[in-house]
């Protein structure tokens, strides 16, 4: 069901003071992008787009008021967040019972400012004071956390009258039950403990709840190692926000139950996580049809490939094309249908003037215009020390996922210690390229490099240099031999869940590949692959 056009409207009464007298406030509009509404910063100055990593397109807050049109539902008011500045966004809980009643409980208690989202149907809370766990992630699913380079649009209709607060422990909540990284949460979030969210408690009444909750807050941090003098200090400022100051002053049960949590903790990663177990037939029923291709026969949505080629195979002009066809909904060599969608080609050998060269060869070759290939982007990491993580991490936290997410080359994303010959570091290694297909729903294809020596007596699937799990733990594995004939190679495939594919010749005539369909035997590979054979025979 398609989501309606975001309200305007805005009403200051319970704006902190504190957000009031920052200078980091904007105006948004609201615009439809392939029938999604999307929500635009706009600089109050001079009501022209706004950019959240800018401070000259903000303004004050009084500024930003000036603009508003609630009756055309033109023009908001928005917060940038940043600078101590953290935003935490609950979306679609007119669809989520179970997280409705977790985000209720957790209003009540988070002690600082939260309003109702433009939508009607999410919750803004905004702290000043506070940063993101180092072990949590941004956004999972409903639910988000931002710290910089982000901004809410505001309405001001909030249920408590509170100020921008740095209650930490509350955004520790948040982010422990949702956006751990090295968990997955459950279906239907824990209702959490009413004390674990802030619930104020005296000494005098005590109903338990609140000692329960500061013995579980201490055992978490414990997991995730921090150590005792931090833990202290975390609980003593859950405590004294909680009302309980006497107790929080009291060593024997502070310090006594940070220490009895480092004791019993079990590292984070030894914990398993929780995992998801449900009945064949409900997998059916929301399973209906099969995920639609990206590239026809080949590669499915939530699915990772990997194409293997000999060195000089030309690997990153054939990966090129595959992502020029995807911006522009072409076809790859003429023979398999690309489904047009945001592509992004992340390559880690080739300078951007390199990268710039080859696509306008590319697309002067196809006969396509600069204009077609807007939903193509690049990231270069030629020049960058970045890993696999925080490629990985900075893709899954983009607004607008893309379709198909092409790595070249993956020999370049190894990490220090990783041996390619290891099946168990390149199983580590290719399981971070199926969270992030499975988390944004996009097409991944790798691209590898052969092993050294002759290849035509190896099988398809073993063709790549290294461990023999990267082939047959990727969805799709196409392996590129080189022909007899000059300038000539033949592709084979082995698909995971399509029919399966018979072996196409392909001929390099630069800039790019086009399928020989006729008069090429495709078992007549280069000599190298006779002289195996022969051996073979023998």
């Amino acid at each position: 069901m398609a989501k309606a056009e975001p309200r305007t409207a805005f009403d200051g009464a319970r704006i902190p003071e504190s957000m009031r007298e920052a200078t980091r406030w904007v105006n948004w509009q609201a615009v439809k992008r392939d029938g999604r509404w999307t929500k635009i910063p706009i600089n109050p100055n001079t009501l022209k787009p706004a950019s959240s990593t800018d401070p000259s397109t903000w303004s004050d807050y009084e500024r930003a008021c000036l603009h508003t049109d609630f009756k055309n539902n033109i023009y908001g008011v928005g917060f940038m967040l940043g600078d101590g500045w953290v935003g935490v966004d609950f979306d679609g809980l007119d669809y989520d019972v179970d997280l409705l009643k977790w985000v209720g409980e957790w209003i009540e208690g988070c002690g600082t400012y939260v309003e109702l989202s433009p939508s009607g149907t999410g919750y803004h809370a905004i702290y000043f004071g506070v940063a993101l766990p180092s072990w949590s992630q941004n956004r999972r699913g409903p639910v988000e956390v931002y710290e910089k380079a982000r901004f809410f649009c505001m309405t001001g209709n909030a249920p408590y009258e509170r100020e921008a607060n740095d209650a930490q422990y509350s955004l520790d909540t948040v982010c422990s039950t949702f956006l751990r990284r090295d968990t997955i949460p459950a279906v239907s979030p824990p209702v959490p403990p009413s004390a674990s969210v802030g619930t104020v408690t005296t000494d005098a009444g005590g109903t338990g709840d609140a000692s329960a909750a500061d013995w579980a807050l201490c055992c978490d941090l414990a997991a995730r190692g921090f150590r005792e003098q931090e833990i202290v200090g975390r609980l003593r400022e859950k405590m004294q926000r909680e009302g309980r100051h006497e107790k929080a002053r009291r060593d024997d049960y502070v310090v006594g139950t940070a220490r009895k949590a480092l004791a019993s903790a079990k590292p984070l990663g030894e914990a398993v996580a929780p995992l998801s177990i449900a009945s064949v037939a409900s997998v059916m029923i929301a399973n209906p049809v099969k995920t639609p291709y990206v590239i026809s026969r080949v590669l499915r949505r939530g699915e990772v490939g990997m194409v293997v080629a000999p060195p000089k195979a030309r690997k990153s002009f054939l990966v090129a094309d595959l992502a020029i066809a995807g911006a522009t909904g072409g076809d790859w060599f003429g023979q398999y249908p690309v489904a047009k969608g945001r592509v992004l080609l992340v390559d880690n050998e080739l300078s951007l003037n390199e990268i710039a060269d080859r696509t306008r060869t590319l697309l002067g070759e196809k006969g396509h215009g600069m204009d077609e290939i807007s939903a193509l982007d690049v990231m270069s990491l030629r020049d960058s020390d970045a890993g696999i993580d925080v490629v990985v991490k900075q893709i899954e936290e983009l607004e607008e996922p893309y379709d198909l997410v092409v790595f070249d080359a993956l020999y370049m994303f190894l990490e220090e210690g990783m041996d390619e010959n290891s099946n168990a570091d390149m199983t580590v290694l290719l399981r971070k390229f199926r969270r992030l297909a499975a988390r944004t729903g996009a097409a991944v294809m790798l691209v590898h490099h052969t092993s050294k020596g002759t290849q035509s007596g190896k099988e398809s699937i073993d063709l790549g240099a290294g461990a023999g799990a990267l082939g047959r733990a990727v969805d799709a594995n196409i392996a590129i031999y080189k022909h007899a004939e000059e300038d000539h190679f033949v592709m084979k495939f082995n698909v995971r869940s399509s029919a399966p594919i018979g072996a196409l010749g392909i001929r390099w005539r630069y800039p790019s590949f086009s399928a020989v369909m006729h008069g090429l035997d495709l078992e007549d590979l280069s000599e190298g692959a006779k002289s195996t054979k022969k051996k073979k025979a023998d």
